[in-house]
């Protein structure tokens, strides 16, 4: 088995008289026999190669050019021998050889310059986030004796009366319940900050720029009074909460807003024993913000008789202070809880919790200097690139990410991209261009990579860049520390010391409509332990490929990357391909 379509042919040259001499080479197809064929025409005026001369005795060798043979095809070949006076009047034996077959062929619609922009906004999914949330507070112990002291969950409200808040553990609410509140809630959407929210039950999840945080512990309100000297309970209610945020990645200011949802209202000792019951949320955020005044929409009193069952929020307004003095500025929640009735001389302050670890706000003004915002920096955005317009280059990119077994970019892998923004902006004032140029060297003449070594089958796109050139695509993108040229030195995670190390295609045209991504078989089959890619390919379709990322994704978008943010890349288009064999074919879009 040859391993590349421009194989060396080679054959030991022996001459009489001992004289230098070269050997002229033929190739034939075989028939089904294995027979030779047809000759193959291999250049020139006849048809053939030479070698350089040789001493006799020695082996001369001569090259196949590029495109003269196929993959997947069997030849033979024979020699002739040329002493520099003397032809060979007979030729050598037929000796047989197979080039290997592609490793690679991804067939692939023709572009549309014309295609709309990717939405990126669709494959954004929820992902689960940790918050502190402190243990349940024990119930009062016995309702028939005053523990001594009280504790923090049971407060004396003067007049042989106790009222005791308590926050359970996130789950408490059964099934049934919890789709009550759903309901309630769904009821009103139109006032969600946040419309994902519904059908996400028991969890907290966040994206980039929102959060419906549902592992929202129930909160017990309960009511004793003294009768003939016993502690008695009278009533309890039971309320189901959600917290809705939305932060601006274009300003410091955020929203959140705190659902209360009545679950249940039990009475012991008569409807008129107590109540109503007012609640009292409360949000802070430290160390540098500031908090509006609640605003309540739907009333904060409940009648506690049962039929009051009504749907309550308060929204509040935060604003981060630390970016005027701080690039980057972290903002840290802490949700409380409290309730009275017309008897309490006390207020409460029941905690359900903190934002840390995953759910803290971060801010900056590094990202977007004149317009500094805030996101969850903690949830990893999906880049999408737009595969109706830039076929062979998002091709590309699933190859890389879907063959090699370092997945980069890869959700299902959980092999994030790690984001290295532009040198004054990251830690290691390390240039991203740098580490193309690792991978995608320019000659000594200036010119670029795939100019000059790129696959001469490469297919340019005049119709729509007057002036296209060949250009050197590669992936892991140059812009993270996933790139093969980021140094290991400075966090790189697949250092490679030339981009000869990569897998190596090419993008092509096989007819007007139809387009292949296939491996550069003027090289060996790639050995998919690689760790990056170098693709050449129409400059037009790979520097387009990445339009929208600074824009409307990482730095100056709405996601607000800083140095090592992860992210994903994702490749919907490719679900159908199979990549887990060694010979990679599909035919995207799905058939």
């Amino acid at each position: 088995m040859v391993n590349r379509t421009s194989p060396t042919l080679s054959n030991t040259v022996t001459d009489p008289d001992g004289d230098d001499a070269n050997l002229t080479f033929q190739v034939y197809t075989v028939d089904s026999q294995g027979k030779p064929k047809d000759q193959v025409d291999l250049g020139g005026d006849y048809g053939v190669v030479v070698s350089d001369f040789v001493a006799s005795g020695k082996r001369a060798k001569a090259p196949v050019p590029y495109g003269k043979l196929d993959p997947g095809t069997t030849y033979v070949f024979r020699s002739s021998a040329y002493d520099g006076g003397l032809y060979e009047t007979d030729w050598s034996s037929w000796k047989k050889f197979t080039i290997r077959d592609r490793a690679v062929d991804i067939k692939l619609p023709e572009p549309d310059p014309d295609a709309p922009k990717v939405d990126l906004n669709q494959y954004q999914k929820p992902q689960t986030a940790r918050r502190n949330i402190p243990e349940p507070i024990p119930p009062l112990r016995s309702q028939n004796a005053l523990p001594a002291p009280l504790g923090e969950d049971c407060k004396s409200i003067g007049s042989g009366k106790i009222h005791c808040m308590t926050v359970g553990k996130p789950g408490d609410l059964t099934k049934k319940q919890q789709a009550q509140v759903d309901k309630r809630v769904r009821a009103r959407a139109g006032d969600d900050l946040v419309g994902w929210c519904d059908g996400l039950t028991g969890k907290d999840f966040i994206k980039r720029t929102e959060a419906c945080l549902k592992k929202a512990p129930p909160i017990e309100s309960t009511f004793y009074r003294t009768i003939n000297g016993n502690v008695t309970k009278v009533g309890s209610a039971t309320f189901a909460s959600q917290i809705q945020m939305k932060l601006d990645p274009a300003s410091t200011s955020f929203q959140q807003r705190f659902w209360l949802v009545p679950v249940e209202f039990k009475h012991y000792a008569g409807p008129k024993e107590w109540g109503p019951l007012t609640m009292r949320p409360e949000f802070t955020c430290t160390p540098q913000c500031t908090t509006s005044s609640p605003v309540w929409s739907g009333s904060k009193t409940w009648t506690t008789t049962g039929s009051d069952m009504h749907t309550s929020y308060v929204t509040y307004t935060h604003k981060a202070l630390g970016t005027d003095t701080n690039d980057v500025a972290s903002v840290q929640m802490r949700w409380d809880i409290g309730g009275w009735v017309p008897e309490s001389t006390v207020k409460w302050d029941m905690t359900l919790g903190t934002s840390t670890p995953d759910i803290d706000v971060r801010c900056d003004k590094v990202a977007a200097p004149t317009k500094p915002g805030c996101v969850f920096s903690e949830y990893k955005p999906t880049w999408v690139m737009n595969f109706k317009k830039y076929p062979a280059a998002v091709a590309h990119a699933w190859l890389i990410q879907s063959k090699l077994p370092n997945h980069p970019g890869s959700k299902t892998a959980d092999k994030p991209m790690k984001y290295l923004p532009q040198a004054s902006k990251n830690a290691h004032n390390r240039n991203p261009r740098d580490n193309g140029d690792v991978i995608c060297p320019k000659d000594s003449d200036g010119k670029s990579w795939a100019r000059v070594h790129g696959n001469p089958d490469t297919t340019l796109l005049p119709e729509i860049k007057p002036k296209d050139v060949p250009s050197c695509d590669e992936f892991a993108y140059a812009a993270t520390y996933n790139s093969g040229g980021m140094p290991a030195s400075m966090g790189g995670l697949n250092e490679v010391s030339s981009g000869d190390e990569c897998v190596q295609t090419y993008a092509t045209r096989a007819k007007q409509g139809e387009w292949h991504l296939y491996d550069d078989t003027r090289q060996g089959a790639p050995a998919w332990k690689e760790v990056c890619g170098r693709s050449a390919m129409s400059s037009w379709l790979n520097s387009g490929s990445m339009a929208g990322f600074p824009g409307n994704f990482a730095a100056a978008g709405k996601y607000h990357l800083l140095d090592e943010d992860e992210y994903w890349v994702s490749f919907p288009e490719f679900g159908h391909c199979d990549a887990s064999k060694a010979t990679v074919k599909c035919t995207v879009p799905k058939p």
